[in-house]
């Protein structure tokens, strides 16, 4: 983009905030919005929690629910959360309902994303309308955004909570948390348990509840490819942003090296837009499984607490790795300049390794030896 492009954007984002934060204030004059009952922060009957985000991005405030449930036993949590989302949340024992809000916003499910687009579900939109009937007390906008304060109010919230600093929307907020691009994103979402008053705070980990059943599968799964003397991988080379993926071809280098060795067994995973790479990986190295499209989200969260080592992109892989404390090593994509942020904002304090550029230090992404490299040094590998 060219420096005069900038500066019209830069302009045309001005101008639009100022427009918003004119509309919303008007909006919440207008909006009938129930008084707030005495101490609402001590005995909630209700919270809602707005994520309407993509996968990883609800994965990774999961303490959050941990933290209002120990906080606020007998108050009612509900999630706001996409459709695509619901399997992250199954058997999840500090949530009491869940409501779909397939919002127009911040996803990259829903392809139509027009402000025109945006107003319209807030306003004409059955799943608001039913999220206005139940009356909450508290409503948290996790992702902090014009749009979700202008959901909360709509639902007729009378306490609501959003953030500083980053989408907008914080003028129609009681409170909010101030955004910082330095912090784990996990650990800014509890910042709103503090703000409720927690101060017992769970590990800032994901949460991800399986059955017995689904530990079983899983165990089933991966007995029957890999003997017990096996390393059990995993491999999940796609995302949500082709940007952000470390390229197919380093993937192919890498899995073909590494499935010579008899002491790994390597699974690909992945959704159905994983499919063509998955092929391409697979047939330049025949021993490898590919499971790529062929799992439900639980299937694969159950396979992945099984196993010993994942190789993904930063993507929801990364996050669901995390849950169960597996040796992760994140490769990032060209996109991402520097891997210290990515990492204060996305990475974890254990289990956890990332190789990308850094600013000053490294402009170049990490080849597919410099990985065998990095993770034989690191006895990532058996």
């Amino acid at each position: 983009m060219s420096k005069f492009k900038r500066t019209i954007y830069l302009i045309y984002q001005i101008i639009l905030a100022k427009i918003l934060d004119g509309l919303l204030l008007f909006y919440q004059r207008r909006q009938a919005v129930p008084h707030l009952p005495e101490d609402p922060l001590e005995h909630p009957e209700s919270i809602f929690i707005l994520r309407n985000n993509d996968l990883g991005d609800l994965l990774i405030i999961t303490p959050l629910l941990d933290a209002l449930r120990k906080q606020f036993p007998q108050t009612k949590i509900v999630l706001g959360i996409g459709h695509w989302a619901t399997e992250i949340v199954q058997h999840n024992p500090h949530i009491s309902e869940i409501i779909l809000i397939n919002a127009p916003w911040f996803n990259r499910v829903i392809p139509q994303q027009k402000i025109t687009d945006i107003f319209t579900y807030i306003f004409t939109s059955p799943e608001v309308a039913k999220l206005s009937q139940q009356k909450f007390t508290i409503g948290i906008d996790i992702f902090g955004s014009y749009w979700g304060a202008f959901l909360l109010l709509r639902a007729k919230i009378p306490y609501r909570l959003g953030v500083k600093g980053y989408a907008g929307g914080y003028q129609a907020m009681q409170q909010y948390v101030q955004y910082n691009e330095r912090e784990q994103v996990g650990r800014s979402a509890l910042r709103f348990a503090e703000l409720l008053g927690v101060q017992d705070l769970p590990q800032c980990r994901p949460q991800l509840f399986l059955t017995s059943e689904e530990k079983a599968e899983g165990e089933k799964k991966w007995s029957e490819v890999a003997t017990e003397s096996q390393q059990r991988v995993i491999v999940a080379a796609g995302s949500g942003l082709e940007a952000k993926c470390w390229p197919l071809d380093y993937y192919i280098e890498l899995v073909r090296e590494l499935a010579q060795r008899d002491s790994l067994k390597i699974i690909l995973i992945g959704g159905k837009g994983d499919i063509l790479a998955a092929q391409k990986i697979s047939s330049s190295a025949p021993n490898t499984i590919n499971l790529v499209g062929k799992m439900t989200l639980r299937e694969t969260f159950a396979l992945t607490a099984l196993s010993q080592l994942v190789l993904c992109n930063s993507s929801m892989m990364m996050h669901a790795a995390a849950a169960f404390s597996i040796p992760t090593l994140v490769l990032l994509g060209d996109s991402f300049a520097s891997q210290a942020q990515h990492d204060d904002q996305w990475g974890y304090e254990s289990c956890y390794h990332s190789l990308g550029k850094e600013l000053g230090q490294r402009d170049k992404i990490y080849t597919p030896d410099e990985v065998l490299n990095y993770a034989r040094y690191n006895q990532l590998l058996f």
